[in-house]
């Protein structure tokens, strides 16, 4: 692989920690201008320095990617402030057992997971296309396997939660395996609706428990369960961030992959995606209601 970014500009969702922030640090290692957006202020501006301490670059945008106002700011000043974008991270997402709502209504898995993502991606999409050869990254997850699919008369996830004043494991479990689907669905629709563009769209799964802080919110013995997984895992390193992330940025930086679209990796491989995932019909009513909610990708 060409190890040479110098010149590339990489905007990474969710990059201040996990598997976003050792992204960010290996493209910076090799040349890249990094572009961290996440909520955590802390975290971000202590990675930007230290991305700018070496061979690369690096800036941190707060944004709070369930807020679509939010969303829109954050890529009206990346359009601004940068003539290029060569690569774009759809990385940020959550697992929680408590159902939130956003101001504008959406659950915060459907929010920070997918809306965001697609609002975003088509807010960046003319300056890609300008920057081409580019690549759009998305990260799914086994996890789109491990369920029934969209309920496209509960898209909100209104009613996985018998009560919405309840944590429940089991219901965000779900709500993350809708999410991760609706990853997928993105990828294949928006790789048909690029061709001939010079922008390309993968999508990632990390692999199995990835030692990060998005299981942070789990309750009871699914914490304890995480816990173990998590620490028998990095002991052996096989569900490290640093692993995964070795797949991130193959995809954002091999040559061999300039032209490589609609494809599902994990740990540097093409993997199947599951037969759901690779229904028209579903993809076609996700995408029809994602324009209506965000007003873009009509």
């Amino acid at each position: 692989m060409n190890r040479n970014m110098q010149g590339k500009i990489v905007l990474i969702t969710g990059g201040a920690r996990g598997m976003g922030r050792e992204t960010a640090r290996m493209l910076g290692a090799m040349g890249a201008h990094i572009i961290i957006v996440d909520w955590e202020g802390e975290a971000g501006t202590r990675l930007r320095d230290e991305i700018n301490a070496g061979p690369g670059s690096a800036e941190f945008r707060y944004c709070e990617l369930t807020r679509m106002a939010a969303v829109r700011k954050l890529a009206a000043a990346v359009l601004s402030d940068h003539a290029r974008l060569d690569v774009l991270f759809c990385n940020a997402g959550i697992t929680d057992p408590v159902r939130r709502v956003t101001p504008e209504g959406y659950e915060h898995h459907v929010a920070t997971c997918h809306l965001a993502h697609f609002l975003l991606t088509h807010l960046l999409l003319d300056r890609l296309r300008q920057s081409a050869p580019a690549r759009i990254i998305l990260v799914s997850s086994e996890a789109h396997k491990a369920g029934d699919g969209l309920d496209f008369d509960d898209l909100n996830n209104e009613l996985i939660w018998k009560d919405h004043n309840k944590p429940s494991n089991a219901a965000s479990f779900t709500a993350y395996h809708r999410a991760k689907l609706s990853n997928l669905y993105f990828m294949y629709e928006l790789a048909e609706r690029l061709q001939g563009s010079g922008v390309t769209i993968n999508a990632i799964s990390p692999g199995f428990f990835v030692n990060t802080s998005i299981y942070r919110n789990l309750t009871g013995v699914f914490k304890l369960g995480a816990k173990i997984v998590f620490g028998t895992g990095t002991l052996f390193g096989w569900n490290t961030p640093q692993r995964s992330a070795r797949t991130y940025v193959k995809l954002a930086a091999d040559p061999a992959l300039e032209a490589t679209t609609a494809e599902y990796f994990e740990h540097e491989a093409v993997k199947t995606t599951s037969d759901l995932a690779r229904a028209i019909e579903p993809r076609k009513r996700l995408w029809e209601w994602s324009v209506a909610q965000t007003g873009v990708g009509g």
